[in-house]
């Protein structure tokens, strides 16, 4: 429950804060609280600002252009700190593949007005 807390303070900065990602955080806080209060969960998925990112998300319904673009600017920003901090080629590779894989994952996904 306390993991679930800590991911919905820095997903509601990520709402605020442009180089911190919301859907992420969001996402590890409705997984904590499924396992840990159904009454948290709920509350998450009805929040006036919270829930809205989590539901087009979750229902397939998209990303606006503003949070797709938040998303890959922390997203990026983030992997290349750890490329750089990586001390193995074969990790750099992995973390290179990864995000490569998570962008093409947002880039395809559809498109909502703001």
């Amino acid at each position: 429950m306390g993991l679930g807390c800590l991911a919905v303070a820095l997903g509601t900065l990520g709402v605020f804060l442009p180089l911190v990602p919301t859907v992420p955080f969001l996402l590890l806080a409705t997984f904590c609280f499924s396992r840990t209060s159904a009454r948290m969960q709920l509350w998450l998925f009805n929040n006036r600002l919270l829930g809205p990112y989590l539901r087009n998300y979750l229902q397939r319904k998209g990303l606006t252009r503003k949070q797709l673009l938040s998303s890959l600017i922390s997203l990026w920003i983030g992997m290349a700190i750890a490329i750089v901090i990586a001390p193995i080629l074969w990790v750099k590779g992995l973390l290179l593949f990864i995000a490569l894989c998570v962008t093409i994952h947002l880039i395809r996904m559809k498109r909502i007005p703001a």
